[in-house]
């Protein structure tokens, strides 16, 4: 049970043959770990009873958590700090509630989430640590008040505190037991349920290391209420004296996927289980296939947003399945498809465009912020719009109430000024500003004459020029248009877009020529744009 496991201290050899012991047993271990884990995944629920598949199900999720934990440990033993690293919030609620909803049912009981509107998208910590915390405390509230409901409340203190309630319907805490709370092997005699008391002892130790703490009350109604409270510099990024969110050391921007589901087609045991906790991270569910012929039949029954699909698979090839897909009937034949191979040459490509994919991911994949970024580009050309971005959020935010502009970003603005320095930031100002009007003119006479070429052309600039001053929505539409231009989409779905992109593209014009009047009084004042 989780309230009853801490980790032993770790060994005291000594020596470089010490070391190396440490390294083959933590390989052999993950080794072993991912073996399990990958073979859950590997079942297909939907053919099982619902009892059966709620019950592995909760087996998965608890083998997930213990990989995490196990690695946790490992890397301790071996030296290594564990690094936190952006998670969205609801994928470890929902990991939370996959694995405890069985636990519930098994003692007929319930658990119930409440989620209030105002949290954060993403937390920067030890999502294993967060996950430990309140996995202790659901294990003792299920096992203390072994009826009714429990319930694991989530809300916003002050819009900076965040706070994690499990609430029970038990008996609640003895003041035998208050006295004691906390302390390792501090629980009353007398008692007639089994464990030592130590899941309350780790979650206290666990919240102190995160840079929270613990609160417990027994409610008026009855039952006892466990709270974790994480003050903002314990969730949020913390940048370094001076960062801002433009510093290197930020934390990389993620799409949150939550809400959306994968197929991932991929016959590799490691690349299936890298690829599933990298779509976990980021809020995704997914189902896997570990074969084409498997592949093609999810995707046949439809209901799912994207696809990742191995080319090299057994029994039918990914460009197959790809290609098979694209013939089917229905919407279903419209789905995001990318591509995953480790064959990027020019030939290969191409065969691999031609059989219907959307987009290619190269292997290996080393970069969750990559792999993130690649399935919201190809969202963003597929269904023309790209998921919401999990912006690091700074511990200490500073108010912009006077620097927000609607159509640019300002610090990114000031930033390429100060670089030219004030003659060449005049310079770049003023180029920036006939750029975008030739752009403007070129796009609006091409889009009249149904030039896709040229439309390609003029959005690629638009892409680039917008990205540089952050003017991120116009950047958006460029990509669109741009995307949709190499598909050959239907005039009218291109028109409304290129209209758009034109009024945007106006409004940042207008900005940058009074940003050129307000800086430098003895300008001439630029020209205005051809409309």
């Amino acid at each position: 049970m989780a309230e009853d496991w801490l980790p032993g201290p770790p060994p005291s050899p000594n020596g470089a043959d010490a070391d190396n012991g440490i390294e083959l047993f933590s390989h052999d271990i993950r080794s072993a770990v991912a073996d399990v884990v990958g073979g859950l995944r590997l079942v297909d629920f939907s053919q099982l009873d619902a009892a059966t598949a709620a019950q592995l199900q909760r087996v998965s999720t608890a083998g997930e958590s213990l990989a995490r934990l196990l690695d946790s440990a490992l890397d301790q033993l071996g030296g290594a700090r564990s690094e936190s690293e952006p998670v969205p919030l609801m994928a470890i609620l929902r990991n939370l509630e996959r694995r405890w909803s069985g636990h519930a049912r098994e003692r007929s009981m319930s658990l119930r989430l409440d989620i209030a509107a105002d949290l954060p998208t993403v937390l920067h910590l030890d999502s294993a640590a967060l996950d430990r915390v309140l996995a202790n405390l659901l294990s003792n509230a299920f096992k203390y008040a072994d009826w009714g409901e429990v319930l694991l409340r989530v809300d916003m203190r002050s819009g900076e505190e965040l706070r994690f309630r499990v609430c029970d319907q038990g008996p609640g805490f003895t003041d035998a037991a208050l006295e004691r709370l906390f302390e390792r092997g501090g629980r009353p005699g007398g008692q007639t349920k089994p464990g030592s008391g130590l899941g309350l002892h780790i979650a206290k130790e666990v919240a102190t290391r995160l840079g929270g703490q613990l609160q417990v009350s027994n409610a008026r109604e009855g039952g006892a209420e466990v709270s974790l409270l994480l003050p903002r510099p314990a969730w949020a990024w913390a940048p370094a004296s001076g960062a801002d969110l433009a510093s290197p050391d930020a934390p990389p921007v993620l799409p949150d996927l939550s809400g959306l589901t994968a197929l991932v087609a991929e016959d590799n045991p490691t690349n299936q289980l890298l690829f599933t906790q990298m779509l976990d991270h980021l809020g995704a569910s997914w189902k896997l296939a570990p074969d084409g012929a498997e592949a093609l039949r999810l995707l046949s029954g439809g209901g799912f947003d994207f696809a990742l699909v191995d080319i090299d698979m057994p029994e039918l090839p990914g460009t197959e399945v790809i290609a098979r897909t694209r013939a089917l009937a229905g919407e279903t034949r419209l789905i995001p498809i990318l591509a995953v191979t480790a064959y990027v040459l020019q030939e290969h490509r191409e065969r691999i465009y031609d059989a219907g994919a959307d987009g290619i991911l190269a292997k290996p994949v080393g970069s969750l912020a990559g792999f993130g970024q690649t399935i919201a580009t190809l969202m963003l050309r597929t269904r023309g719009a790209a998921p919401e971005q999990i912006e690091p959020q700074p511990a200490h935010r500073p108010a912009h109430s006077e620097g927000e502009h609607p159509n640019f970003c300002p610090e990114r603005l000031e930033r390429l000024i100060s670089i030219s320095g004030k003659d060449g930031g005049r310079e770049f100002l003023s180029r920036l500003h006939a750029d975008l009007c030739r752009c403007r003119a070129t796009l609006a006479t091409a889009a009249a004459a149904g030039n896709a070429d040229e439309v390609r052309a003029q959005t690629h600039v638009i892409i680039s020029l917008s990205g540089a001053v952050g003017a991120l929505p116009l950047q958006d539409l460029a990509n669109l248009a741009n995307a949709a231009a190499h598909r050959s989409e239907p005039s009218e779905s291109q028109a409304r877009t290129l209209a758009e992109i034109d009024t945007r593209l106006a409004g940042l014009i207008a900005a940058i020529a009074g940003e050129i009047c307000a800086r430098f009084p003895d300008a001439t004042a630029p020209p205005e744009a051809a409309g």
